[in-house]
This record gives C-alpha cells, sequence and structure tokens, in this order.
C-alpha cells in the first residue's frame, strides 16, 4: 500500500520547514545550536526524546531515536543543519524567509539540506502518532558543519558514539529523482569523490605598475592555471559508473544509447557521440578527475605589482585515483619550477555501497510504488558527503533525497533563489515513509 499524507499533515510540514529556512545556520559561523533546539522541541513534542551535544561554541549536534523491535540493526536518517552562505542582494527574496512563491518554497537550505532533514523527522513523526514500531530502531541525527568538512558534524559524532556505526546503513543526502527531457529516473549515490584541495603559489619580483615585468608571480600564475584549465584529463571508469550509465541508457536519445549501454566499449573504439555526451557537466565529473579554479588572491593596490600571487583549486578525484600521484600530475601539466603546488586538504577514499541490501532494495520498492515502471540505479556523486565518515567504516550509505528535480532545479543547490516545490515535499515525505516501512519486506 502506497502511504498518502493527508492535508493537515502537509501543511504541518510546510509550516516546519518554513520555521527551520528562518533559523539562519550559514557556516561559517553555523550556529546549528539554535536549530537543534528547533528541532528538540519538535522531537520532544512528539515523545522522542532527543538529545542535543554541543561539539564546540554555539555547534550541535542532535539525536533522536524511534525505538524498534530489535529484528534487525538501526538505521540511521542523517541530516545537516549548517547552510552555505547566501547573498541577500542576488535572490529574489529574503534567502532566510521561508516564503512561498507559486507553489514553492524559497531559501537557503530547501534543497540542501534542510528540506530532506524536515522529510526525514516528518516520516519519523508519522510513524510514532501511527504507533508503528519499526522491525529495527531508526535514528533520526541532525548534525553540524557539513558545508566545511564535517568535523564538529558527522566525525565529532562517530568519535564519540561509536555505537552509530553499528548499524545496517544511512539514508543522507545526494542522489533523488531526475527529470530530462521528459523522461524519469532515480539516482541512489553509493559512492563520491575524493576531495583534493589543493593551493598554487607563483613568486616573482615586485614593484611599480608603470614598469610591467612579463614574468611576475600574477602573469606566471595565469600562464600555469590557463595550462590546467586547457588540458583534458583521462577518462576513469569504475564499476559503479559502468552500472549507471548501462542502467539509464534506454532513456537516452537514440544516438546516445549504444555509448551508454556499454559506455567502456564506446571509449575504446572512440565513438562519436562521446565527445557530445561528455559536454555534460554531470557526466563528465563521473568519468574524470576533475579541477575547478574557485579562487584567486594577488595584489591589493592597482598601481602595485605583487610578489606573490595565489590560487586555490578545488579537485575531485575519481575513486581509487591516488592523490599523490594525481598532485604531481598537476605539477607535470604546469611544467613551472616557479609555481609551488600543494595539497592543502585530502578526503578520504571510501570504497562505494553495496547495492544488494535491504536499504537499497527498501528505496527500489518505494520508488515502484510512487513512480512505476522507473529505473532506479546506482551514483556516484561528484560532490562530497558526510556518507564517507560512515562509509570510511564499512557501513553501507545510500544518498537520495525522495525529490523529482530538473536539472535546472538541481543547479539551483548552493545557488540563487534556492527552493523546493509544495508538491515535491509532499511526495518526498511519502516516499520517505514508505522507504521505512519497506524495511519490514
Amino acid at each position: 500500500m502506497t502511504t498518502k499524507i493527508d492535508q493537515p499533515f502537509l501543511d504541518e510540514t510546510i509550516r516546519i520547514l518554513r520555521d527551520y529556512i528562518r533559523i539562519d545556520t550559514t557556516n561559517p559561523p553555523g550556529n546549528e545550536m539554535a536549530a537543534a533546539r528547533f528541532l528538540a522541541e519538535i522531537l520532544e513534542r512528539e515523545g522522542l526524546a532527543p538529545c542535543v551535544e554541543e561539539s564546540a561554541p554555539g555547534r550541535a549536534n542532535l539525536t533522536a531515536t524511534l525505538a524498534g523491535r530489535g529484528d534487525a540493526r538501526p538505521v540511521v536518517l542523517l541530516n545537516h543543519m549548517d547552510v552555505v552562505p547566501a547573498d541577500a542582494e542576488k535572490w529574489t527574496v529574503p534567502p532566510f524567509s521561508g516564503e512561498i512563491r507559486d507553489g514553492h518554497v524559497y531559501g537557503r537550505g530547501t534543497i540542501d539540506m534542510k528540506g530532506m532533514g524536515i522529510l526525514e523527522l516528518m516520516a519519523l513523526i508519522y510513524l510514532k502518532r501511527r504507533g508503528i514500531v519499526p522491525a529495527q530502531d531508526l535514528v533520526f541525527l541532525a548534525v553540524a558543519d557539513e558545508e566545511t568538512g564535517g568535523v564538529a558534524g558527522a566525525k565529532w559524532m562517530l568519535e564519540r558514539h561509536p555505537e552509530l556505526l553499528d548499524i545496517q546503513g544511512v539514508i543522507n543526502e545526494g542522489g533523488g529523482g531526475v527529470i530530462q527531457d521528459g523522461k524519469r529516473w532515480y539516482e541512489v549515490s553509493t559512492s563520491q569523490k575524493v576531495i583534493c584541495q589543493t593551493r598554487f603559489t607563483a613568486t616573482g619580483e615586485g614593484g611599480h605598475a608603470s614598469v610591467p615585468r612579463k614574468d611576475s608571480a600574477v602573469t606566471v600564475l595565469i600562464a600555469a592555471l590557463d595550462r590546467l584549465r586547457r588540458h583534458a584529463f583521462p577518462t576513469v571508469l569504475i564499476p559503479t559508473v559502468k552500472e549507471y550509465f548501462h542502467r539509464v541508457a534506454p532513456l537516452q536519445k537514440e544516438a546516445w544509447q549504444p555509448v551508454f549501454d556499454d559506455l567502456e566499449g564506446a571509449i575504446a573504439r572512440n565513438d562519436p557521440a562521446l565527445e557530445e555526451i561528455m559536454a555534460e557537466p554531470g557526466y563528465h565529473a563521473m568519468t574524470h578527475n576533475t579541477a575547478a579554479i574557485t579562487v584567486l588572491k594577488a595584489g591589493e593596490k592597482v598601481n602595485v605589482i605583487p610578489d606573490e600571487a595565489s590560487a586555490r583549486v578545488d579537485c575531485r578525484l575519481v575513486p581509487g585515483t591516488s592523490p599523490e600521484a594525481f598532485m604531481e600530475e598537476l605539477r607535470r601539466i604546469v611544467d613551472n619550477a616557479d609555481v609551488r603546488i600543494e595539497a592543502t586538504f585530502t578526503g578520504v577514499d571510501t570504497p562505494p555501497s553495496p547495492h544488494d541490501t535491504p536499504l537499497f532494495h527498501a528505496i527500489e520498492r518505494a520508488v515502484a510504488q510512487h513512480d512505476p515502471g522507473c529505473v532506479v540505479t546506482p551514483h556516484l556523486v561528484p560532490g562530497a558527503t558526510d556518507s564517507r565518515y560512515f562509509r570510511a567504516a564499512g557501513v553501507p550509505c545510500y544518498d537520495f533525497i525522495p525529490f523529482r528535480l530538473t536539472i535546472p532545479e538541481r543547479m539551483l543547490i548552493h545557488g540563487i533563489d534556492e527552493r523546493i516545490s509544495i508538491e515535491n515535499m509532499k511526495f518526498g515525505v511519502e516516499m520517505m515513509i514508505d522507504i521505512l516501512l519497506n524495511l519490514e519486506a
């Protein structure tokens, strides 16, 4: 039986989401304590006994458990309370207003990931109010600091609560329903790329800008970054990505289908359609190591040639890539001893989660209930989520937000006018409830 929530429950869901959005948890500094107290008050009213723990001044993490029968190991419903900054001048509504416009709730975090947090919260509340006792404990875990690495959030909690690793799996952000060219499919992210953040630094003689230098720090850095910009990194395929392309092949336009069905073979024969397919940023990111130039820093005054210039480059590596080997590759690309390239942060390469588990199958069954006939596929997420801390300990994680989003809607994550439709919130709550109910099957 497919769950359908009534209008009062949906209205309550939207009201809670709007109130949650209005709590500014921009990270830095985070201010997750205010958000944790907000969630704790709701959970307390429902008899779910929340526990709030402060990991640093103003930083908080929250747990609450719907007790099960103990027939299976627990499932963690993971979400983060912090959000990235929002430039209010560029938004059409205040980014922390929770304003409703044209059937959408606007606000920073509506997709990433306060909206998902509320789906998990309301699914627990739904089960609790109906007296449903699941086979396993369901642990609601809202954490701090995901947007800047999770040190004060997921990492901090797992170091202090190793019992959170004695579970069958995690549901977290990432993946979800894709709408493209009139077709729909569902991605369950079972793996993620590895963060490798770097700094490029060039030095040179400074002086007055009226006497330009061809070898100034700035010009040397620009030349190095241009070599990086023009470099084509080779294709790197892992089994998860090959399986993803194979499963969604029937949904592609006719010329692309043979390539998607056998991506490895298409690369070996240099299929003409590859260039067009890999021009799609998402497909390219899944199949290549990437390097994005994100921060530039040099002089302070227009009439002074600076003696140092630097750039931050955010690299994301396909699992299995050696960060040390990749750093050497960057140095070969730049080919200039006057540019120092160093890694400032390297994430952990974690094994992909299996897609033959009760939790993955529960997601598949929920999709079949709510969107019959749609493909469900494992997926490599190009970004990074807190799931990496669980996967590093061998815990299966399934990054899956049960929204149906077009590609432009997905691009609202970290973007201007981030928003989610009320229709998607209804769909998401219903599917989240059924994922949890399907764990009984």
